[in-house]
């Protein structure tokens, strides 16, 4: 039996172009089945509205690219063509690495690389993104036509003479067609693991030449999934830098962050394994930590849910007198707390690198099916020993009521310092 809509229509398309596209445009596909209800967060409708502050700021960006056309000139320096906001961009110089941005995933307001005919491709994308019915999607004209776009960019990128193209994720349609470009020019594409990964499979990230990771323990779980491990480098974290060796960690129920699983899933990651969260998967979560915290007498907490789900949808089920929306920036809130307790998420080693304890709570199945109907992954699967891991509420009181401690020193086993020596190897 068919159980994904998206396999059936690339399965039984009658040309391979319009396979390869409408595997290319398989995410945004799945966004017209999954992402049109009010518990997700407006700003990740495929058709929100853009504000004027942001159509303004995109003129300006389109504006310098198309005015500075010809501004990649050559230089003792090697060209990447970048979709990845680095924290040190600045310092990839220093290494010999001058990074530009593409019109149709522009960063900041210089080194934007584009013409007339690159933000013509970009518009159109972005109209079939935001306007357009599914079942234009599937049109074989449209394939052909964004097909016929690739010798642009090929000639343009060759004459910008970009020796490589760095990418955040492999899931999306600009991703997709991107290192497919780079991989006719026989130039290589990195996608930069850009958090601790909830999900290690081979349907995601797989595409681009090299996969880039923060450390030998993520690089392993990724082989461990089935990936090729010549593929999978560790670059560690230009995030994270300079880290304390050591510190201690504040722990008590003074001041309770939650932050609770992410119902909110809006594609599927591969075509077979089809995944169906239940949106009420995080009020459920919530109400859980809730009944462990009044049993130790804890009348108030904070809870902070993933950006992408929409916070007053959430608040219209939970207790007023009890939970508190945290809208402070992670890192104030951070800062004022006293003990987080939460799910799978890179906050773990964000907390405890903040001096303040972070309690896993992550109920699952026997068959270690967390809420969001996602199996486990390491480090939140109970394999690491120095984090403090509740599965069911029992074992949430207990370990509170003990006051269990995660290890800071967890944090030096997933996240390396940054090293640009990797990439010096593989960019020529």
């Amino acid at each position: 039996m068919q159980k994904y809509l998206i396999k059936y229509l690339k399965e039984n398309s009658e040309s391979e172009l319009s396979k390869k596209y409408i595997d290319f445009l398989k995410v945004e596909l799945d966004w017209h089945i999954y992402n049109s209800e009010r518990h997700i967060a407006n700003v990740c409708h495929r058709d929100r509205k853009i504000t004027l502050k942001q159509k303004i700021t995109d003129l300006y960006k389109y504006s310098n690219a198309l005015l500075s056309s010809n501004s990649v000139k050559e230089s003792d320096k090697l060209n990447v063509l970048t979709a990845v906001n680095f924290s040190n961009k600045n310092s990839f110089s220093d290494f010999g690495i001058k990074l530009y941005s593409p019109i149709w995933s522009a960063l900041g307001k210089n080194n934007i690389s584009g013409n007339y005919t690159s933000l013509k491709f970009h518009l159109k994308i972005q109209n079939l993104i935001r306007n357009e019915d599914f079942y234009l999607y599937l049109n074989k004209e449209l394939h052909k036509e964004l097909e016929s776009y690739q010798s642009h960019f090929i000639e343009q990128y060759t004459k910008n003479d970009f020796r490589a193209l760095f990418l955040s994720t492999d899931e999306y349609f600009y991703s997709k067609y991107f290192i497919d470009v780079f991989k006719k020019m026989d130039r290589p594409s990195f996608v930069f693991s850009h958090g601790l990964p909830g999900l290690y499979s081979r349907d995601v990230d797989h595409r681009a030449d090299y996969l880039m990771v923060w450390s030998e323990k993520i690089k392993n779980n990724y082989i461990n999934a089935g990936f090729d491990k010549s593929k999978v480098k560790v670059i560690g974290s230009s995030k994270f830098a300079n880290l304390p060796k050591s510190k201690i960690l504040r722990s008590s129920l003074t001041d309770v962050l939650v932050i609770p699983i992410s119902s909110a899933n809006w594609h599927q990651y591969g075509y077979d394994n089809i995944v169906l969260t239940d949106k009420s998967m995080i009020v459920l979560y919530l109400y859980q930590v809730q009944n462990v915290l009044k049993k130790l007498g804890i009348k108030k907490a904070k809870y902070r849910p993933h950006p992408s789900v929409n916070k007053e949808w959430i608040h219209a089920f939970l207790d007023h007198d009890f939970y508190i929306c945290d809208q402070e920036d992670l890192q104030t809130s951070l800062d004022k707390s006293t003990l987080v307790i939460g799910s799978t998420s890179t906050v773990l080693f964000e907390a405890l690198m903040n001096g303040v304890n972070y309690v896993v709570f992550e109920p699952k199945d026997e068959n270690g099916i967390n809420m969001a109907a996602f199996k486990t992954v390491p480090p939140f699967d109970g394999s690491e020993k120095k984090i403090v891991i509740a599965n069911d509420e029992t074992e949430l009181e207990k370990v509170l009521k003990f006051n269990a401690v995660t290890d800071y020193n967890v944090i030096f086993e997933y996240i390396q310092d940054f090293d640009e020596d990797v990439l010096k190897e593989l960019i020529k």
